[in-house]
């Protein structure tokens, strides 16, 4: 019913486009002022920007009666702006390079005189955006081309300063795998990917996937992490890919890059091998083959552009080995084959249509450590990847612009063991093949422990928008609906995975496996109105966002596991339907009138954007896992027990009287928004609000010389109804403190233990946090310099901390220990980019890209993030657990740690979270090419690339932060060691 309503209203607004003024895209516009040669404004005059990047030849207005004028929805391109109107001479400004996402400021002075006269000038193209907020990185095809990557769309945000990605990425070792872009304290979720205007984030993890795309589709792709209107709805940074639609001639472009084991350095140093590595993760191989080109079907009509890639990386994976001692590897490719139509329908309407198939292959995903003839996990290749595209624009009159369009996002993927692991449900060898999990060495064998899953989702996307344009007003209204599904369905071997400590028994995961499940996003509609109004030297922007947000469970059933009692079924519910409203403000003052020098200041709220987190936390038929102490009495290696068991009774080596009251249990009638009857152990709160962000920016832009300009900005995020999850079950009298003395310094930690009689009380609420905290403060420089001759520079330095009070948990002290991050020692991350091109003589190139910076560590398994979240050095304790011979501070050689502790294993926080770093990266990439002609406007250009010529071997990722054990600081992932890459590209 919500997605029909939604429907209705996007077909409404689409019908009422007559009345009222897109969908959030990455084109461009040209403004200014006319004036006669006494400085007064002159209305009427008709001015044309005309350039080969546009399909219809120009675009055409008139001025106001201030003489100022705008063109907007222009493509990136390089144009010819002409002034003409009676009894004046006509005044044409050439060669004006225009970028995605930037207005250029072109102004005319007229002169009295004939028509036929014409006065032509031309100069370096304007590089300050006086009528825009957004911090903006452009990269063009030529850059994209020229400076050293993994050549992959998704990487490209590592370029822009201010930008973190998730993963670093050298010559594409991260390319077959999601690696989302990370500014100003929000998360990777929280970024917006859009093709030709139109959103095209994926159905999972709320948004954070992105398509595997082929760069050779884009004209150029702009990077954004401030000041978005109200046509966007997340907060984070935006990625816009532009599209190439061909053109009335035949033109194409295509790579070919190739890089051998055999011609990296060392995957090795003292500095690693002293730390505990044995052999670091490289390349067996890289390699990639891309092309695309366009033409014409129709001259001036129907233009059409196709591209095809296959890119692939054969990774060895550091400290995973096959018992003859050979290091595993992990074969992955990514294809992609794509085609794009536009077709201008008249002068005025223009259709274009594109779809892109995708197809993924992971041979064997490990991680250091794990036993690569049984641990793996083999991504198929993908039974239904692809995305879809139909985009209709509309000049309805110089003043009037129309959008509309649809987008179709489908990532269908199975994930399986390694092949002759998984065993048939209940046999002998199925409970035999549980996944083995040593916590203290990080040894994983048997199985992996990500299952055996099939995970299908899709999401749709439509929008409608009308644009009404004068010479000093920009108004934009529109209304996006996205709306979408996923089905997911799980198996585990043995329905649990077995822990260890050094080799010893202690504990398993107990899971409610097999799993089936769906969820809906029934409805995300945004309608949203903005102008962006210049008077004088002044701009402001300013629009408002209307959202509405419905997601639910469908009626599902899974059969009964080993831990849960009886075949489940749920469904169908609606989940808290949420509408918001979002304020957009900017202003922008042209200082001297010149558009050389811009201040600029910003302050808008966004609303956390969301798909299926909230679905999926909440399903009750997810996966689940609950912590039970497991003691192997008959020495099998096989954890044997079932519900109900006497523990270490025969037959019940699994300490039963550990799990949840409630464990993967589906009343029925049960609802996840009921505390008195819910669907096992966890509850959300039916008045949680959406959590929103507001976001502060204050700025200046200088045009330092002709083509080169620097910014200074400052940003400042606070988020506000942070979630919150506690035990409605337990109270603070269910605990009694204990002391343990620290083994890393001898400090006293004071943690407190559950009472056996509420050890299996639980009730997970998810709500807001009445009091929490979290903010982001951030500085930065950039400066960006398009040179004579097609040489380009850019890069900037910036420092940003993330900190977060959390201190509201009303059940569990434990929670409360280090949860003012205010009080801790959480570090300013500074992050330093370098990027450009220059041509040299004899049609040699050289490009080069240098990036310094570091990530926070977060959670016991020593992962990297750039933004601070929970977790850090910790010290596993067990029931059993002494203290060391020379334990420091006041403890007792020998005593039991914690005699009271009634959990199968508890992690001691150590030092506060968000306080530990990884190694600072220090990557530089540099490549040189020479090309040449080949004839008939063909060139070809062979070319070496060396990248991480510094041969960093900085450890961003370690197997455990588990204090005392080997496994504790040990690097599992590094930056891949120093490489030569051979290429060859070729342009026609």
């Amino acid at each position: 019913m919500a997605r029909k309503v939604a429907v209705k209203c996007v077909l409404a607004v689409l019908g009422a486009l007559v009345l009222f003024p897109s969908a959030s895209q990455a084109q461009s516009s040209i403004a200014g002022v006319v004036k006669d040669s006494t400085g007064a404004f002159m209305p009427g005059v008709t001015v044309e920007a005309a350039s080969p990047a546009l399909i219809e030849k120009l675009r055409t207005v008139v001025t106001d009666e201030r003489g100022a004028y705008l063109i907007v929805d222009l493509r990136p391109g390089t144009y010819t702006v002409t002034f003409t109107l009676q009894g004046f001479t006509t005044f044409k400004r050439e060669a004006l390079e225009l970028p995605s996402n930037f207005t250029a400021t072109v102004n005319a002075d007229l002169r009295v005189g004939a028509l036929e006269e014409t006065v032509t000038v031309s100069g370096a193209s304007p590089v300050v955006d006086v009528q825009s907020t957004a911090k903006t990185q452009v990269l063009n095809h030529d850059l994209l081309d020229s400076i050293p990557t993994g050549r992959t769309a998704q990487t490209a945000a590592a370029l822009a300063p201010g930008v973190i990605m998730g993963t670093p990425d050298v010559a594409g070792s991260n390319g077959q795998n999601q690696n989302a872009s990370i500014a100003h304290g929000m998360a990777g979720e929280q970024a917006t990917v859009l093709l030709d205007g139109i959103q095209l984030n994926g159905m999972c993890g709320n948004g954070a996937t992105q398509s595997y795309s082929n760069t050779q589709n884009y004209e150029e792709i702009v990077i954004q992490n401030s000041g978005a209107g109200a046509d966007v709805s997340a907060g984070g940074v935006r990625q816009y890919l532009v599209p190439r639609k061909g053109g009335n001639d035949f033109h194409g472009s295509g790579a070919m890059v190739y890089a051998s084991g055999n011609w990296q350095a060392d995957p090795l140093s003292a500095d690693l091998v002293a730390r505990g590595l044995k052999k670091g993760n490289a390349f067996e191989s890289t390699y990639d083959f891309e092309a695309g080109m366009g033409g014409k079907l129709l001259k001036d009509k129907l233009w059409w552009f196709a591209a095809s890639r296959k890119q692939g990386n054969n990774e060895a994976i550091a400290d995973s080995f096959y018992k003859d001692g050979t290091q595993a590897v992990n074969e992955q490719y990514i294809k992609n084959i794509s085609l794009r139509l536009t077709w201008q329908i008249d002068r005025r309407n223009q259709l274009s249509a594109y779809h892109d198939r995708v197809f993924k292959y992971l041979s064997n995903v490990v991680s250091a450590g794990y036993d690569p003839a049984t641990a793996g996990m083999v991504t198929l290749p993908s039974p239904l990847y692809e995305q879809t595209q139909l985009k209709w624009t509309s000049t309805f009159s110089s003043k009037l612009l129309i959008e509309a369009g649809f987008n179709q996002y489908q990532a269908y993927r199975t994930n399986t063991y390694n092949e002759g692991v998984a065993q048939p449900y209940g046999s002998p060898g199925w409970f035999a093949g549980a996944t083995r999990r040593d916590l203290s060495t990080g040894v994983v064998t048997t199985a992996n422990p990500i299952t055996l899953s099939i995970q299908d989702p899709t999401r749709r996307y439509l929008v409608g928008s009308v644009s009404y344009v004068t010479g000093s007003h920009n108004m934009k209204f529109g209304v996006q609906n996205n709306w979408g599904y996923e089905w997911f369905a799980t198996y585990k071997n043995a329905d649990l995975e077995q822990n260890y400590q050094n080799g010893v028994p202690t504990s398993v995961y107990v899971f409610n496996s097999p799993t089936y499940l769906n969820n809906r996003l029934d409805a995300f509609v945004g309608i949203y109105a903005q102008d962006s109004w210049t008077y004088n030297r002044l701009t402001l922007n300013y629009g408002v966002r209307w959202e509405y947000f419905k997601a639910s469970v469908p009626s599902e059933v899974a059969t009964k596991g080993r831990f849960t009692v009886a075949d489940r079924s749920f469904g169908p519910e609606t989940f808290p339907v949420w509408k918001d409203w979002t304020p957009r403000f900017g202003m922008v003052y042209n200082v001297f009138g010149d558009a050389k020098t811009a201040v600029k200041f910003s302050v808008n709220k966004y609303m956390v954007q969301l798909t299926d987190n909230l679905t999926n936390a909440y399903n009750p038929i997810r996966l689940q896992s609950a912590t039970l102490a497991w003691t192997d009495v008959n020495r099998d290696d096989i954890a044997q027990g079932s519900l109900g068991c006497t523990y270490l009774t025969p037959g019940c080596e699994i300490n039963m009287a550990q799990l949840p009251n409630n464990f993967g249990a589906v009343a029925s009638g049960c609802s996840v928004q009921s505390m008195t009857n819910p669907c096992g152990t966890s509850v959300l709160d039916p008045n949680r609000k959406r959590g929103y962000s507001i976001h502060y920016g204050v700025g200046l832009q200088h045009e330092l010389f002709p083509r080169v300009s620097v910014a200074f900005n400052y940003f400042h995020t606070d988020l506000y109804d942070l979630p919150m999850t506690y035990n409605a079950a337990q109270s603070t009298s269910d605990y009694t403190p204990v002391q343990v003395v620290s083994p890393k310094d001898g400090s006293v930690i004071t943690i407190y233990n559950v009472s056996n009689a509420a050890r299996t009380r639980v009730l997970n609420v998810l709500t807001n946090a009445p009091n929490g905290e979290k903010s982001n403060n951030a500085l930065e420089f950039a400066f960006n310099a398009r040179l004579p001759g097609r040489a380009a520079l850019f890069g900037g330095v910036s420092r940003d901390r993330t900190r977060q009070i959390a201190c509201d948990d009303p059940t569990n002290p434990n929670n409360l220990l280090y949860c003012d991050q205010t009080s801790s020692s959480v570090p300013w991350l500074t992050n330093i980019k370098l990027a450009g091109s220059v041509p040299l003589p004899f049609g040699i190139s050289v490009g080069a890209s240098f990036q310094s910076y570091r990530y926070i560590l977060s959670g016991t398994g020593g992962t990297a993030t750039p933004t601070t979240v929970p977790g850090g050095t910790s010290w596993l304790i067990t029931p059993s657990t002494r203290y060391a011979a020379n334990c420091l501070g006041p403890c007792t050689p020998g005593a039991l740690v914690d005699p009271g502790l009634t959990v199968a294993q508890f992690a001691v926080p150590l030092v506060p979270p968000g306080t530990e770093t990884s190694d600072r990266i220090q990557q530089l990439d540099f490549n040189v090419g020479k090309w040449f002609n080949v004839g008939k406007g063909a060139r070809i250009q062979p070319e070496l690339t060396l990248f991480n010529a510094l041969n960093s071997l900085a450890a961003y990722n370690f197997r455990s932060l588990s204090f005392g054990t080997s496994s504790y600081s040990q690097p599992s992932t590094i930056l891949p060691p120093r490489i030569l890459r051979l290429g060859l590209q070729v342009k026609w």
